[in-house]
């Protein structure tokens, strides 16, 4: 009898939790937009929206580096469409990522053009502000068009990762055929910090020259 109980309270209490859903989707509020957080700690939800308040809070400053060579590399304007400015990218980046969801994979954050994008627990535990702030951009481009996929890099590609030193990238489909892809915009967006000293601008100069490198066109 005492069996038979303890399995029907098994039961009933299989089916109660079967329909409640975990850590259901959140709406944050950014002025007029609104984004859903699914499935993170609120360790994790802190982390996401520290992030996003400090791509709004950048700003252009004073020119660290000789206006003649910013004007010849800088193509921040031509491709996100205004100047540099946090609150402005901050508009762009969220409209292009309205879900961002929990998934622990062995990637940091992947984007499959769904209007979803998953990060996992690399994302809040091995990356400093920087790696999240251009992953943020270069994610959200790929909400773009058909998606901008990556391509292999070519046999003999000579450059190296300057965020993963640990991958060797002939071969690896970590670089883009459009000039207007992911890697295009993340050095974009990393170009503008180096030149406008933000962060520590010998390690953004050397993002940038690794993201660079991978626009084949």
């Amino acid at each position: 009898m005492k069996s038979r109980i303890h399995l029907l309270v098994y039961i009933c209490s299989f089916l109660l939790f079967s329909c409640v859903p975990l850590k259901p989707s959140k709406p944050i509020h950014f002025a007029e937009q609104t984004i859903h957080l699914s499935g993170f700690s609120i360790k994790q939800e802190a982390q996401i929206l520290s992030t996003i308040e400090k791509l709004k809070s950048l700003k252009a400053g004073s020119l660290k580096i000789k206006r003649g060579i910013y004007r010849r590399l800088s193509r921040f304007e031509r491709l996100f469409g205004f100047p540099f400015d946090g609150q402005g990218l901050s508009v762009w980046v969220l409209n292009r990522l309205p879900e961002i969801s929990y998934q622990n994979t062995w990637t940091v954050a992947v984007n499959q053009n769904r209007g979803t994008l998953f990060i996992g627990d690399q994302f809040f535990e091995d990356l400093s502000d920087l790696e999240r702030l251009y992953i943020l951009i270069h994610e959200a481009r790929h909400s773009d068009d058909d998606g901008y996929e990556h391509v292999k890099c070519p046999k003999g590609f000579h450059f190296v990762s300057a965020a993963q030193p640990d991958i060797d990238l002939q071969g690896e489909a970590a670089c883009d055929a459009d000039d207007a892809g992911a890697y295009a915009f993340q050095a974009a967006f990393l170009y503008e910090l180096f030149a406008y000293g933000i962060f520590d601008q010998r390690e953004v100069g050397l993002l940038y020259n690794s993201s660079i490198s991978r626009v084949l066109k």
